[in-house]
C-alpha cells in the first residue's frame, strides 16, 4: 500500500470524525440537525479546513483550525456579529460572551463551558491564537448560536452550518423601564427590574441603523417611535409609530420614504397624528380612538404613491410627495392644491426643484411657522443661498 493512498485514507477518516462528538458530549453538543446523518463520500488530503456559517442577511466564514480531530473556529467575529460582547476574566483564561438573552463562557484548556447558565461539554479544549483570538470547537459554536444543518463539504474541506441566530438589539430607558427591540425580527420587549421581561409586540421586520424615542401623552398613552435607516447607502428611512395603553398596543403606523421627510408629527388639536404616507389618522388622547381620517393620496391628487406631512392646521396641509419632493399647500376646505415652489422661488430655483436629484429630488423649501394668514419658509438653495420667504393665504 503506497504512502499517498495511506495519507488520503487517514485524512478521510480524520475529517469524517470531526463531526462526531465524543461519548461524553453526544448528548450536549448536538446541533439543531441532530437527527440528520452526516455522510462524507470523499475528503481532501489537505489538513487546512474552513468554515461558512449562514447568519441573518448573509454568510460569515474563514479559515478554521484542525486539532486532534476537532475543528476549531475563532469565535470573536461570530460573537460580535451576533451582538455579544466578550470579556476576559482577571486571569486572562476565561472568556465570557454576553448579549440579549444569550451568554456563554469558555476557559482556555477546559473541555467544559457554560451555555445560558448551564454547564456543557465543548467537545474540545479552547485555545488562544497568536493574534489573541480564542478558538472554540465549531460544533459548540453552532449549538450556542442555535444553528442547524452542521456538515462538512469534503470537496472543499469546509464546515457548513445555517440559521445561526443573532442577538443584536437597541434599547431605550424610560420611566424606570428598559425597552428592547430585536433588530433581526422586530420583537419589542419591556423590562422592569432584573427578571420581569414582557413582549409588547412583534413587528416582524428587520432593522438596521435604528433609534427609538419614547414619550407619554398628557392622557396617559405611551408612544414609541422607531426610526430606521436601511439599504445602501442607507438612503431609505422607515418610521414605525406605536401607541400603547396600559401595556396593550392600540395603534400602529409605518411610513417608509427614500429621500427625505419626517413622519413624526406633534399632537394637533388634542389628537395624536399617525400617518403611513397614504392616510392620516387623528387619535384621541386618553382613549386612543380614531376621531378622523384623511386620504393623503386623494388630497395630493394621486400624483405620488406616498406623501409626508410638513405642516398641518385646521384649514391647511403641507404635503410633500415621496418621489418628486415638491412641497404642496392643500386647502382642507376646497381641496385646492398650490405648488409652493412656483409661487415663492426664482426661475433658477424653480428649474433646480424640477430637475435636481442630489441629494434628493424636489425643492429646498422648509416650513418654519404660521402667523395669522402668513406661512413662513426658509429656502436653503445651493444656487442662491438661504432666504426667508413668506406666503400669504388667500392671495
Amino acid at each position: 500500500m503506497n504512502s499517498t493512498y495511506l495519507k488520503s485514507l487517514l485524512s478521510a477518516v480524520m475529517l469524517s470524525m470531526l463531526l462526531l462528538p465524543t461519548s461524553a458530549s453526544a448528548s450536549t453538543l448536538q446541533s439543531n440537525s441532530e437527527h440528520e446523518t452526516v455522510s462524507l463520500t470523499s475528503a481532501s488530503n489537505s489538513s487546512q479546513v474552513y468554515y461558512q456559517f449562514g447568519i441573518p442577511g448573509g454568510i460569515i466564514g474563514g479559515p478554521a483550525v484542525l486539532k486532534n480531530g476537532v475543528i476549531y473556529v475563532d469565535v470573536r467575529g461570530i460573537a460580535e456579529n451576533a451582538g455579544l460582547k466578550m470579556e476576559w476574566d482577571t486571569s486572562g483564561k476565561r472568556a465570557l460572551f454576553k448579549g440579549w438573552t444569550k451568554s456563554f463562557a469558555v476557559r482556555i484548556g477546559s473541555q467544559n463551558g457554560v451555555l445560558d447558565g448551564k454547564t456543557v461539554a465543548l467537545g474540545g479544549s479552547p485555545f488562544k491564537s497568536k493574534e489573541d483570538g480564542i478558538y472554540v470547537p465549531a460544533r459548540f459554536i453552532v449549538k450556542a448560536f442555535e444553528g442547524s444543518n452542521l456538515h462538512l463539504d469534503p470537496k472543499t474541506n469546509t464546515l457548513l452550518a445555517s440559521d445561526l441566530k443573532t442577538y443584536n438589539v437597541f434599547t431605550e430607558t424610560y420611566g424606570g423601564r428598559t425597552y428592547t427591540l430585536i433588530k433581526a425580527n422586530g420583537d419589542l420587549y419591556v423590562t422592569q427590574g432584573k427578571d420581569k421581561v414582557l413582549l409588547l409586540t412583534s413587528l416582524q421586520t428587520s432593522f438596521d441603523w435604528a433609534g427609538m424615542q419614547i414619550d407619554k401623552t398628557p392622557g396617559g398613552l405611551l408612544v414609541i417611535t422607531i426610526t430606521d435607516s436601511f439599504g445602501e447607502p442607507h438612503i431609505n428611512t422607515r418610521v414605525v409609530t406605536l401607541v400603547f395603553k396600559n401595556g396593550a398596543l392600540l395603534r400602529k403606523a409605518t411610513f417608509a420614504y427614500q429621500f427625505r421627510g419626517d413622519a413624526v408629527l406633534k399632537p394637533f388639536d388634542d389628537n395624536l397624528l399617525l400617518h403611513d404616507g397614504n392616510t392620516l389618522r387623528f387619535i384621541q388622547d386618553g382613549t386612543g380612538n380614531i376621531t378622523a381620517t384623511l386620504d393623503l393620496l386623494e388630497l395630493g391628487g394621486k400624483e405620488e404613491d406616498a406623501y409626508y406631512i410638513e405642516g398641518i392646521d385646521n384649514d391647511i396641509l403641507l404635503l410633500r410627495g415621496n418621489q418628486k419632493g415638491l412641497l404642496t399647500l392643500i386647502d382642507r376646505k376646497t381641496g385646492e392644491r398650490t405648488l409652493l415652489y412656483k409661487e415663492l422661488l426664482t426661475a433658477k430655483d424653480q428649474e433646480y426643484s424640477e430637475n435636481n436629484d442630489v441629494p434628493y429630488k424636489g425643492d429646498t423649501l422648509k416650513f418654519v411657522k404660521r402667523s395669522g394668514d402668513k406661512l413662513y419658509f426658509l429656502n436653503d438653495s445651493p444656487l442662491t443661498g438661504k432666504k426667508d420667504l413668506i406666503y400669504t393665504l388667500g392671495q
